[in-house]
């Protein structure tokens, strides 16, 4: 994990930051994996402390993240309600393990997820949009739950009402993996270990949306920034040579 520089030939990292790669797993997946997955199980396990049987709602659900929570959730036995901007998008979570969900570019997700839960609310919400979304997510949280905030992909920091927690009895809590991985290197060991023995058996299936070779890298952020990736994006440096 390189963090930032990671497009060039050559790079150098801290040791700490080097994960061997498990034999059968290849290197485009690898690229795809370690953050999506390293955030989600992080927030999901150490933030959150998701329980088999718990509802999970997931925002962004077809990115990189948001698909492997929805992933991670359900192995975590979770029911998960996987939220997005297309039908299209919609079917990929579904795919992928997704038990309900609510498209909230033609419907109200607040409304949706209290139709969905009988007026409960969901217990976890996992928030990697921010944004007029995190209103409706203060407000679809179950009593006692707990509100994800991953990150800010519609570009909007939202404010939030301190009423509103109070309210509802929840939790708003931050998940900063990165720093996680910093402070904590022998939980984040724990955890790399075991979604390395999920992929290895099957339990999670890193999902590639686009390969593009490094002369393209401008093309696969267009992608990005046009809001039309699904899953990871990788881009191939080169093709390797050999695997030591």
């Amino acid at each position: 994990m390189s963090g930032f520089g990671g497009m060039a030939e050559e790079v150098c990292v801290n040791a700490r930051a080097v994960v061997p790669i498990p034999v059968d797993m290849d290197y485009e997946t690898a690229a795809a994996f370690l953050l999506a997955y390293g955030t989600s199980y992080h927030a999901l396990v150490q933030r959150a402390a998701l329980a088999p049987g718990q509802t999970l709602l997931v925002l962004g659900a077809s990115g990189g993240v948001g698909l492997a929570a929805v992933q991670v959730g359900r192995m975590l036995g979770a029911r998960v309600i996987a939220a997005a901007g297309s039908l299209e998008k919609l079917h990929l979570t579904r795919q992928h393990g997704a038990d309900d969900t609510v498209n909230y570019s033609e419907v109200s997700l607040k409304e949706a997820v209290r139709e969905l839960t009988s007026g409960r609310g969901a217990d976890v919400i996992f928030d990697p949009v921010g944004g007029k979304l995190f209103d409706d997510c203060l407000r679809s949280v179950a009593w006692g739950g707990r509100i994800l905030i991953v990150g800010f992909a519609s570009g909007t920091i939202q404010m939030i009402p301190a009423n509103l927690p109070l309210l509802k009895g929840c939790s708003v809590t931050g998940v900063f993996w990165g720093r996680f991985t910093e402070i904590e290197p022998a939980a984040h060991k724990e955890n790399t270990a075991d979604l390395l023995a999920a992929v290895v058996d099957g339990k999670l299936n890193p999902h590639i949306g686009g390969v593009f070779p490094l002369d393209r890298a401008a093309d696969a952020l267009q992608l990005l920034a046009d809001r039309r990736a699904t899953g990871k994006i990788v881009v191939r440096i080169r093709e390797p040579l050999y695997r030591s």
